[in-house]
């Protein structure tokens, strides 16, 4: 019985009329080849593509196995293929999002501001987990906190595993706490990837994250009243090159640590311990005093005048009960004041510790 075939019967590589096509070739009955040729005109085009018949007026049908083996190998390589391209779509799409955002920056420069600590620190987070080259980052804070140097491990090895390399700018006062010091120990001593590098200076400098020389997150000096931890996302790529020179500046005068203590039984002072007997501005003028700066080049830094420099510099040798600057600074560098983390608003305890302590 006679079964009425077409091209949407096909349920696998060939439709039904190629396989009959097939059939009538290989059993040379070139009339109802030539049917089936007329009716369906894609019949042929299919088993000329599979291999299955020659490429003549009247086709000779060739051995199925060998054509269809033929096939599958070619499938193969075009599924490899396949696989391959969608394997690099990641890397072609964090490509070509670099340069969408080259154009964008040298279109427009703007910066992002963000008052969320939440939303600063996620924001850091994308940043830092596509950073392809350069971490480089200047934590004026002082000693970290047991929660923040935990998130960094994970975060900062995943990048230093990717070769990227990370510069890490301390303020002095964290070669006296031990959780600092361990963290910068294990991260300087890695043998897989990259180790991180860790360098600390004396006196103030600005917080900023610069990664890859294409952002740079920075403190707030613009907005009134925003929180401590606000921040901008500089997109501008002429002022992100200033803030990485600014950086340079600081880590060559640096000095390099690799974790190592200071001293036996520091005191940490970071969350404000007892024993604590100058205020903000106070510990300003020692950490610029203790790094060689002069009186007349400290008060301009601080902007206040030389009077009132002077003035401090009085009630803080009353305080420590000493005559000469150069006692003033021996005392302040063996207290637990030069531990204090200045990063975030104190003004009313430092008000209360001044009044205490007079």
């Amino acid at each position: 019985m006679a079964t009425a075939f077409s091209e949407s019967d096909n349920s696998g590589p060939l439709s039904a009329a190629a396989t009959r096509l097939y059939g009538a070739i290989a059993r040379q009955e070139w009339e109802l080849a030539d049917t089936l040729q007329t009716d369906h005109p894609n019949a042929r085009t299919e088993l000329l593509h599979w291999g299955l018949i020659s490429d003549e007026h009247q086709p000779v049908a060739r051995d199925p196995q060998q054509a269809l083996r033929a096939a599958v190998t070619r499938e193969l390589c075009e599924a490899r293929r396949r696989i391959d391209l969608v394997a690099s779509m990641p890397d072609l799409s964090r490509d070509l999002i670099r340069e969408y955002r080259q154009v964008q920056l040298r279109a427009g420069g703007a910066s992002v501001y963000y008052a969320d600590q939440g939303a600063v620190n996620a924001r850091l987070q994308d940043l830092i987990g596509d950073a392809r080259r350069e971490i480089l980052a200047a934590q004026p804070g002082g000693p970290r906190k047991r929660e923040m140097l935990e998130t960094a491990v994970a975060r900062d090895s995943a990048a230093l595993e990717r070769g990227v390399e990370i510069r890490t700018l301390y303020r002095d006062t964290v070669r006296d706490h031990p959780l600092t010091a361990e963290y910068a120990r294990t991260m300087s001593a890695r043998t897989t990837g990259r180790p991180a590098r860790y360098a600390t200076l004396v006196g103030d400098f600005e917080r900023m994250v610069i990664v890859d020389r294409e952002y740079a997150f920075v403190s707030d000096h613009i907005v009134a009243g925003s929180p401590p931890h606000a921040a901008w996302l500089v997109k501008d790529p002429a002022v992100v090159a200033v803030l990485a020179k600014q950086f340079e500046a600081s880590w060559q005068w640096a000095q390099p640590w690799t974790g190592e203590l200071r001293a036996r039984g520091a005191v940490d002072t970071v969350s404000c311990a007892d024993g604590v007997r100058t205020d903000r501005q106070q510990r300003g003028i020692m950490r610029y005093l203790c790094a060689g700066e002069s009186q007349a080049a400290t008060a301009r830094k601080l902007g206040v005048s030389k009077r009132k420099l002077e003035e401090e510099i009085a009630v803080l040798k009353a305080r420590w009960g000493v005559r000469t600057l150069n006692e003033l600074i021996f005392q302040y560098a063996l207290s637990p004041d030069r531990l204090v983390d200045d990063s975030t608003p104190e003004a009313g305890l430092d008000r209360a510790r001044r009044g205490a302590a007079a």
